[in-house]
């Protein structure tokens, strides 16, 4: 998963890291030097964290190149940075401190992130009870969450964390209508009446499609 802060793009798997291709742009230096710097100091990188190199394939009209990178957390980014000697030292000190602003903000969305997920499962669960439920009320309950929040089908996992804590209030909503109403269609519609309510008074001209 890409996370991106401004201009700065970190990369998510287990954990955030940035892509060492990155680094030496912003840096000014060149890509394979800086792999050069990263080879010479394998081993104290390696006792910062795991150190996974990657190759990228790169197809052309003559054939096909590959390109070894690696990406780095945040530790292993603060140690680099630290031997690296580039030209323009303004340039440089205003890239280390947007990667520090973009890994605090991507800390900042996880703890959000961990906070939704207690919601969501919260919500679902309460849903789970209802006699009849079907599949089509979990699509249509979550389509009236990405509606609400403006993402679209499969983008959820890229929700920032201003998007997650409003995930946080409208899950709020879903298991209180879940506790009053029995019907899970009859919720369902509860829930999208309650969500255009809250739209309304966010957005006067705001609102979300009717869901059965």
């Amino acid at each position: 998963m890409i996370i991106k802060q401004g201009d700065i793009e970190l990369v998510q798997s287990k954990e955030v890291r940035i892509d060492s291709r990155l680094v030496a742009e912003k840096m000014g230096i060149k890509h394979l030097s800086l792999m050069s710097l990263v080879n010479k100091n394998k081993s104290e990188l390696r006792g910062l964290g795991t150190l996974p190199f990657q190759i990228e394939t790169c197809k052309h009209r003559t054939g096909a190149s590959k390109s070894k990178y690696v990406l780095l957390n945040e530790i292993q980014f603060d140690f680099i940075s630290r031997l690296i000697r580039g030209k323009n030292h303004k340039d440089i000190v205003r890239f280390k401190l947007d990667v520090t602003k973009a890994f605090a903000a991507s800390r900042k969305r996880e703890a959000v992130k961990r906070e939704s997920l207690a919601y969501y499962h919260e919500s679902r669960d309460s849903l789970s009870t209802m006699q009849g439920v079907e599949k089509h009320h979990y699509i249509n309950l979550a389509r009236a969450e990405n509606k609400m929040i403006g993402l679209s089908t499969g983008e959820r996992q890229n929700a920032d964390e201003v998007q997650l804590g409003m995930l946080i209030c409208l899950q709020q909503i879903e298991t209180s209508v879940f506790k009053e109403i029995d019907s899970p269609t009859e919720a369902i519609r509860e829930v999208s009446r309650r969500f255009n309510a809250l739209a309304n008074l966010i957005s006067p001209n705001g609102g979300i499609t009717h869901v059965r």
